[in-house]
């Protein structure tokens, strides 16, 4: 497997696969934590779950902002975005790191994964090239708010470019990404079982990022497993009504919600929940 050293904008240096992804996810990333994130993790030593860990962005922001004192699971269930997660984070020098080669949701088994290695941050049990994510796409192209935060990756001359253009050009941009999927059979297991097997009394931070399938994840929590859980942040396709049923879902299990949604035609969003 081929990879690239890149150096991110604070000069750490990751490995991937794509040459410009890892800067993008690295903008996406600083989303999640918010004041209140921020000041959670800065509370002492802390337990977070990694959920969609991806090549390891997330979890090494963690490490940096908790000088090293936050317990870690990361869960990636692509073998080999798996082994440049390894990559990232075996030089952590933390011991309190812990990787999983599986993907959590509503129950345990496998799943098949449609892995893309021309984008890996895309793989998913879902389609991530339906009509919703085009619209997403779109929307990101003449907004800067919303490029920023999803799509910083995104060519800057297609804002230019009228409407049906750019319609064109992400078809086929789609077309070009779904030659090159493969179908992978990955390992599922429930996070309550994580819990359980590693007798996790506290989660102060629950971040999922599962490409479509946060609410799998969710379904996987036992409900005497809810209140073990701190705060939840995750990044949601927001469409089908799956926005308001996560919000609800948090609510019904104690949490205060709020959701960053930058404007209607924004279709990912970002909902937090805190205790």
């Amino acid at each position: 497997m081929k990879t690239f050293a890149i150096e991110l904008p604070d000069q750490r240096v990751v490995h991937d696969r794509v040459p410009d992804m890892a800067r993008t996810l690295h903008l996406q990333v600083q989303g999640y934590f918010r004041p209140r994130v921020q000041s959670l993790l800065t509370s002492g030593e802390v337990t977070v779950i990694d959920v969609g860990a991806n090549i390891g962005l997330f979890a090494l922001e963690v490490l940096k902002r908790t000088g090293g004192r936050a317990r870690i699971h990361c869960f990636e269930p692509i073998p080999e975005t798996f082994e440049l997660l390894r990559m990232n984070l075996g030089s952590s020098g933390s011991e309190r790191v812990r990787l999983h080669r599986a993907g959590l949701g509503r129950a345990a088994g496998t799943a098949t994964f449609h892995y893309a290695p021309r984008q890996g941050a895309i793989s998913s049990m879902y389609d991530m090239m339906a009509s919703d994510d085009k619209q997403a796409t779109l929307a990101a192209i003449y907004d800067e708010r919303i490029r920023e935060k999803h799509h910083a990756d995104l060519p800057a001359y297609m804002k230019h470019l009228p409407r049906a253009v750019n319609s064109v050009l992400i078809d086929c941009h789609a077309w070009w990404m779904r030659r090159g999927m493969r179908r992978v059979e990955c390992e599922l297991a429930t996070l309550s079982e994580l819990i359980e097997r590693e007798q996790i009394g506290q989660i102060d931070l629950l971040k999922i990022d599962a490409e479509k399938a946060e609410i799998d994840v969710l379904e996987g929590i036992r409900p005497d497993d809810w209140g073990r859980i701190r705060a939840v942040v995750l990044e949601l396709h927001d469409f089908g009504g799956r926005g308001e049923r996560v919000r609800r879902m948090l609510r019904d299990h104690g949490f205060e919600v709020e959701t960053d949604q930058i404007c209607p035609e924004d279709v990912i969003i970002t909902v937090a929940g805190y205790r």
